[in-house]
């Protein structure tokens, strides 16, 4: 085998192992925590927070947010925490399920909400998390669905129903 070849081959062996571990370290964190969070540093963004939260069923927001939050974080250094619709049967990122964002206290430091999600009814200890962070007059952006962003049909008793 030619020198480059070998130094390619052990290039290649070298990233499918540190893939692996990374895998495996993600899915062990997602385990105990189903968010993701970016922990910035230098740059514009540096010492802020900011929370994506991905939840719709049409736009792969679940994709799209962590990318994002990826980018704020690397290149303008913001913390970013991404939080997404999780299936409490098995943990998993499931945009259908409307009823549970896992991880809503971050919202308690952020300096910015992105809101990517549609039409959720989330328990009421959840929602209280948004409607805190709503009245604190701090900024929020929304994307795509975010001008319908919580539909009560099963709750409709529930005092965020409005």
């Amino acid at each position: 085998m030619k020198p480059f070849t070998r130094l390619l081959l052990s290039r290649w062996i070298v990233t499918q192992i540190v893939s692996s571990v990374a895998i495996g370290m993600t899915l062990a964190a997602q385990a105990q925590n189903p968010w993701v969070v970016y922990p910035g540093g230098d740059g514009p963004g540096r010492g802020k927070h900011i929370v994506l939260i991905a939840g719709e069923e049409s736009y792969r927001s679940e994709e799209s947010m962590p990318l994002l939050a990826w980018i704020l974080s690397l290149h303008h250094g913001f913390k970013c925490t991404v939080l997404f619709s999780i299936d409490p049967k098995n943990g998993t990122i499931n945009p259908n399920v409307k009823d549970n964002i896992p991880g809503l206290e971050a919202l308690e430091t952020a300096d910015l909400m992105v809101a990517f999600f549609r039409w959720r009814e989330l328990p009421d200890d959840q929602m209280k998390r948004i409607a805190d962070y709503t009245d604190s007059g701090k900024p929020i952006i929304g994307i795509r669905n975010a001008t319908h962003p919580f539909r009560y049909v099963k709750r409709p008793d529930s005092p965020y129903a409005r």
